[in-house]
């Protein structure tokens, strides 16, 4: 029989390693590192999106550097993507007034089948109803009194300022990131050689940084490549699904449909909702709202299920919970901006604690 002293000493054994305790400086510094990129958000989100479309705009411009100068092949490429945007937006201009002239019946439409499929409200708006007309059948108008009719001011000039400034805020912040990015391109590996020329004296230290950046840069540029070309895949796929269906806005569709997939689980679900009450609103017909949503299911399922695992292999190995908490965070933090670059940012942290000892635990965190 085993001796009761021996017993705690073969537990502790078995125990593993507890983790460091996080200290109160540790809290603080996340804390104000959070307030810094909540508050830098107008510096900093042009800034990532920039990096970004440079990674993934690197492929083509390493090819063309090849037959051109390097800040030729660049100046080529975010031409060639600026046209391809200005093209779009032309072809779309007219779909675009359509839809906003349509947009306020769009707005009744969506409400009065809000309201026909939950009974307890039209009920209740019933009663309301009722209730008023009640109210203005007992009341008594003074005979001397004159209706007056109060029309609050519309200052159109002051709107149209207001969006204008907006609309050339835009453009100016637009063009920004298009030079950022040419000039990013244009560097080549300048900003590569001067990371790892600061991360450390020594040699082994510079290697190891150097394998990292070039991992982030191999990961991260193929992650964001592939999810342009992929966006592009199913914008053009909904597009004509839905054309060939008869839905109307077709194209718009398809750019929805095309930018939110670079926003996983939320994107597509949003699609599919969205494109479900269109359908109803449009055919009034429940095998037309099964055959779109279906139809939407199909497309973001064959790009998720069957491309994205080919395409990317190691590159997205990111535990689900930890891709859906980053996007809930950097949605919140950065808005539209931040469901975007939430899983490229995520996919930046796990390849760095992947190479760094100390950061084990969050490695564990964050691995599938």
């Amino acid at each position: 029989m085993a001796d009761p002293n021996d017993l705690p000493t073969k537990t502790a054994a078995v125990l593993p390693e507890m983790p460091t305790r996080i200290t109160a400086e540790q809290v603080i510094a996340v804390l104000l590192l959070i307030f810094t990129l909540g508050y830098l958000k107008g510096v900093l989100a042009p800034l990532m999106v920039s990096v970004l479309a440079s990674l993934a705009l690197a492929p083509p411009v390493r090819m063309l550097s090849r037959v051109l100068p390097r800040w030729l092949a660049s100046a080529v490429v975010v031409i060639g993507i600026t046209s391809a945007f200005g093209v779009t937006a032309y072809l779309l201009s007219d779909e675009v007034a359509a839809f906003s002239r349509r947009l306020p019946t769009i707005v009744r439409d969506v409400r009065n089948v809000v309201q026909s499929a939950s009974p307890r409200q039209g009920l209740l708006r019933q009663l309301q109803q009722a209730v008023s007309e009640l109210e203005r059948s007992t009341a008594k108008p003074a005979s001397d009194a004159t209706p007056v009719t109060i029309v609050a001011p519309v200052d159109v000039q002051r709107g149209v300022l207001t969006g204008a400034r907006r609309v050339a805020g835009y453009l100016g912040q637009a063009l920004m990131m298009l030079f950022l990015i040419y000039f990013l391109l244009a560097s080549g590996e300048m900003f590569k050689q001067k990371l790892v020329k600061l991360s450390s004296q020594r040699l082994s230290q510079r290697k190891i940084t150097l394998q990292m950046i070039e991992e982030i840069n191999t990961k991260i540029g193929r992650f964001v490549f592939y999810q342009a070309w992929s966006g592009l895949l199913v914008g053009v796929a909904t597009w004509l699904a839905f054309s060939w269906l008869g839905v109307r806005y077709a194209g718009l569709w398809g750019v929805a449909a095309g930018v939110l997939n670079a926003v996983p689980y939320a994107g597509p679900t949003f699609i599919l909702a969205a494109s479900a009450v269109a359908a109803l609103i449009q055919f009034q017909s429940a095998t037309m709202v099964a055959v779109v949503a279906g139809t939407s299911v199909a497309i973001t399922g064959l790009e998720g299920f069957l491309l994205a695992p080919t395409m990317l292999g190691q590159a997205a190995r990111v535990n689900s919970v930890a891709v859906f908490i980053s996007i809930m965070f950097w949605g919140w933090l950065w808005g539209a901006v931040g469901l975007i670059v939430a899983v490229p940012v995520l996919m930046i942290v796990k390849t760095i604690v992947d190479h760094v000892e100390s950061l084990a635990s969050l490695r564990e965190l964050l691995s599938d």
